[in-house]
């Protein structure tokens, strides 16, 4: 059996500008994620796990080069037919990062990973708002790597 797996990144909070000497994950600016999930098909419900894997928060000091970071809880969900649903970065801090120490204006980034046995559409819509106050938006579709377990 395959299991469809979808890892959608996520860059959420406001990152300031760091001291000169100090290289950010990304550029100073605020971030926003919203992560949709629509399931397409007409005539079936689907049920399907979340997680979120949090590679980079701001309220952390790095532990060194490349330490893998391990997944947060998975947690159950489901999608009628033709539903769809949002997670953001509200969600994704509350929700499915609970348990860990990570307050609501501090930056974080990391990946929000959807596991289902039937094809869902995912879409991952990125703004940020530089210093200067420019306002920039992406939209990024997230295809599924099927699994076998």
């Amino acid at each position: 059996m395959a299991l469809l797996v979808y890892a959608a990144k996520f860059i959420c909070g406001v990152l300031s500008e760091p001291s000169p000497a100090v290289e950010g994950p990304v550029e100073p600016g605020s971030y926003a994620t919203a992560i949709n999930i629509h399931n397409p098909n007409p005539r079936e419900g689907v049920s399907f796990t979340k997680k979120a894997v949090l590679l980079f928060s701001a309220n952390e000091k790095e532990e060194g080069f490349e330490v893998p970071k391990p997944p947060a809880k998975q947690m159950g969900a489901q999608l009628g037919p033709d539903f769809g649903m949002e997670i953001d970065g509200r969600d994704i801090r509350q929700e499915l990062l609970s348990g860990q120490p990570v307050p609501a204006p501090v930056f974080i980034k990391g990946w929000v990973v959807i596991e289902s046995q039937l094809p869902l559409d995912v879409v991952a819509v990125y703004t940020v708002r530089g210093p200067n106050g420019e306002v920039s938006i992406a939209i990024d579709r997230v295809p599924a790597t099927p699994v076998q377990v």
